[in-house]
This record gives C-alpha cells, structure tokens and sequence, in this order.
C-alpha cells in the first residue's frame, strides 16, 4: 500500500507540472473577474496585487519542484528589468513551500522577483490553477488580459509586444 501511494503522488506531481505545451503564447482571458490576491512574501510583509493598480502586473504561480517553472524565471526576471520604470511589475506566487526551501532555491537562482508565499494552496484555488506553471497578465485597471499554462519565454518579440501594449502611456 505505502509504495502504491509514493507512485500515485509521483504521478500527480508529474501531471502538475506538466506544461500544456512548452513554449506557450499568451492567450486572452475569457474568464470572469480577477480573483483578489494578498498573500505575504518572504519577509512576511504583506503584498496586494490591488496595491498595484495602474501597473501591468504578471501573477505567476509556481514551484521549486517545476521544472518549467524554474525554465521561465531567468526571462520574467529579464522582462521586469527592463520593463519596471515603465509600471510592470512580476509576483510570483509560490506554492505551498516554506521560506527556507524557497529561499535555498534562490539562493541558487538570483532572482529579483516579488515571491508570493501560498502556504495553504488558498490563492491557487482561488484563481484556479490547476497546472504549473500558470501566469495571468493583469493590465492596470487589475483586469485579467491573458493567460498562460505552461512555461513562455517572456522576452519574445510576441509576449513582450503584447505586455508592452498594455503598460501606462506616458
């Protein structure tokens, strides 16, 4: 029975973090209103994705164990560099992993990155994530315009151009 279950929890983690299809494209939102989020990052401050209205804002959810995720991280930090001053901003909102793993894992990986923790899997239900890594592109009236399942190169022409449209006219 024990080896039973140490399979079946390999496979679902496996399915969890299988992208859809690797090198996915933005796609736009159909869905309804975009679910609140306020969760608390590494130093226990608390981040609100309403706090940053009139920001584009990319709500990414992932986890150390994904290795799509860990894929996509160097080009969302490469897209906040250079779209920051502009009013984009990146959280990234961890699943389920305590401080110390999240922090090892960056540790190894400088990152720059606003990192969300989930500890309890509330804000993944909430916003109905159901494979990592899944990003939502919020435009500054904290709209949902795209979506994404499965890992994006964040600096393509392509994403870039469509973020880029979205960021506050100056």
């Amino acid at each position: 029975m024990h080896r039973h279950a140490v399979s079946l929890l390999f496979i679902l983690a496996l399915l969890v973090s299988v992208p859809a299809r690797a090198g996915s494209d933005l796609k736009p939102w159909t869905g309804g209103p975009t679910p609140q989020l306020s969760l608390r990052d590494l130093a226990g401050q608390p981040v609100s994705l309403a706090d940053l209205k009139g920001k584009v804002v990319l709500v990414n959810f992932w986890a150390t164990w994904c290795a799509p995720c860990i894929e996509e991280m160097p080009s969302m930090q490469r897209l906040r560099d250079k779209l920051g001053l502009a009013g984009f901003e990146v959280l990234a909102v961890n699943f389920q992993e305590g401080a110390a793993r999240i922090g090892d894992f960056l540790k190894k990986r400088p990152l720059q990155l606003t990192i969300l923790r989930d500890h309890d899997g509330t804000a993944r239900t909430a916003w109905g994530v159901r494979v990592f890594p899944t990003s939502f592109v919020i435009d500054t009236d904290q709209r949902i315009r795209y979506t994404v399942t499965g890992d994006v190169d964040w600096t393509s022409p392509k994403v870039e151009g469509q973020i880029r449209a979205l960021l506050p006219k100056s």
